[in-house]
């Protein structure tokens, strides 16, 4: 089946172009100019969309398991694609958390044929002797959390750290690092608020835990990146290693670029995020650093949970991003706060590169047939009630959105339209590195 996708503005190299996109089942067999004659058996009008490369989540919490009630594979994944997302990486702090060949051989069991899009899932190495195992069953890639001991075992210590990485350095496997330190954390023991939450989790814990997994990454050639940097110190210290190491990498989540501490007093809860959001110099200079290059990847956090958890006394920390992130980026890009073709780059070819994914990240013949149309909109108001999600919370609730998803395809096939909705067509695939 050949497909040809006439009447897009197709996002090349960083410069929009005006060219058709011949697909061959799930693969982008060419671009052709407009007048250029080409045999096909049927043709996609993109109405003007702005065509860009398959926008990639690479920090994703699709839930399901025990906890299913927050969210599962279907509804996870039918966010992603409302969002315009073809393919979110997993992440392994489930219950049980993803530690164990068996557990992930058992997680990708579970989400074959309910996935709406391509899923990669990352193992949690809680003991060393697992990584090479995780890696043959499958993961994506690593990730550890340095503020607390998963099944006893913890990676707040520069020894602990220097053993993971010359084990993960033999795998030729991302490794993605929460970054606090747990000596710095205060523990909450009775009720608390997203302001009490943030208190407990100071800039400077994050902050030292930077600078001691950065010291580290300088020994080693191990793809690494900081999950959801939230301080200019942070970003800081990242872009210093880069002069000694390359495969260092930042990433910056749509909330902490869009909002600072103030958003508490009107927050309370459900702003509940860790780390927590911190001062208006620091969410300034997040801004600044994507225009400057410094942020390498935007990655969603998409972490949902029941809208009575986020109403308790104790509230976790996490809010749904998968149907946000592109209204709102894109939204900051119109108004000038953020760079277009760096925001554009870091949900699609910086993650794809962090990944090593040869197959996507950009528009070319040979490439995965994974795309995302965009259109900017006369204004509209967030609902999260409205959201595919099942967390129906936001603390973008009413933000003032100017841009929106018009269409996802996800391997040659359509899977989402903004006329019609998430279309139950179950095309993602579940990728790994074997």
């Amino acid at each position: 089946m050949l497909t040809r996708i006439v009447n897009g503005k197709v996002w090349l190299n960083g410069k929009i172009v005006q060219k058709d996109i011949i697909i061959e089942e799930d693969t982008i067999k060419e671009l052709v100019r407009k007048s250029q004659h080409a045999n096909v058996d049927q043709v996609l009008d993109a109405e003007e969309a702005l065509i860009l490369p398959g926008l990639i989540d690479s920090h994703t919490h699709l839930r399901d398991g025990l906890q299913a009630y927050k969210e599962d594979f279907v509804s996870g994944t039918s966010a992603a694609v409302a969002g315009g997302f073809t393919l979110v990486m997993d992440m392994p702090n489930s219950i049980p958390p993803i530690s164990t060949p068996q557990r992930l051989m058992e997680r990708i069991s579970l989400a074959s044929q309910r996935i709406l899009c391509d899923v990669g899932f990352h193992g949690m190495p809680t003991k060393l002797e697992s990584i090479s195992s995780l890696k043959k069953a499958g993961c994506i890639g690593y990730k550890i959390y340095t503020h607390r001991a998963f099944e006893g075992e913890s990676f707040s210590t520069k020894q602990r750290l220097l053993l993971l990485f010359e084990e993960v350095s033999k795998t030729n496997i991302p490794l993605s690092v929460h970054a606090e330190d747990p000596s710095l954390l205060t523990e909450l023991t009775g009720d608390y608020d997203a302001e009490d939450h943030a208190r407990a989790h100071p800039r400077e814990a994050e902050n030292s835990m930077v600078n001691t997994v950065m010291e580290v990454a300088r020994m080693f050639p191990v793809k690494t990146r900081i999950c959801h940097v939230t301080t200019s110190e942070s970003l800081q210290t990242i872009s210093r290693t880069k002069h000694y190491n390359s495969n260092v990498y930042s990433e910056v989540t749509p909330c902490h670029i869009t909002f600072d501490k103030s958003v508490y007093t009107s927050c309370c809860k459900i702003c509940t995020v860790e780390p927590p959001f911190r001062e208006h110099s620091d969410l300034v200079y997040l801004r600044n650093s994507l225009w400057s290059g410094e942020v390498d990847i935007i990655g969603t956090d998409h972490a949902p949970h029941s809208q009575t958890e986020k109403a308790s006394g104790r509230p976790p920390p996490g809010v749904p991003n998968l149907e946000t992130a592109v209204p709102v980026l894109l939204t900051l890009a119109k108004k000038g706060y953020i760079p277009l073709s760096k925001t554009i780059e870091g949900l699609t070819a910086k993650p794809a590169n962090f990944f090593i994914l040869e197959d996507r990240g950009s528009i070319e013949k040979g490439k995965k047939a994974n795309l995302t149309f965009v259109k900017f909109v006369p204004q509209y108001e967030i609902d999260p009630a409205r959201f595919y999600s099942k967390a129906k919370f936001s603390p973008f609730q009413g933000f003032k959105a100017e841009a929106a998803v018009v269409r996802t395809i996800v391997r040659g096939e359509t899977v989402y339209t903004r006329e019609e909705g998430v279309l139950d067509i179950r095309k993602g695939e579940v990728i790994g590195r074997q």
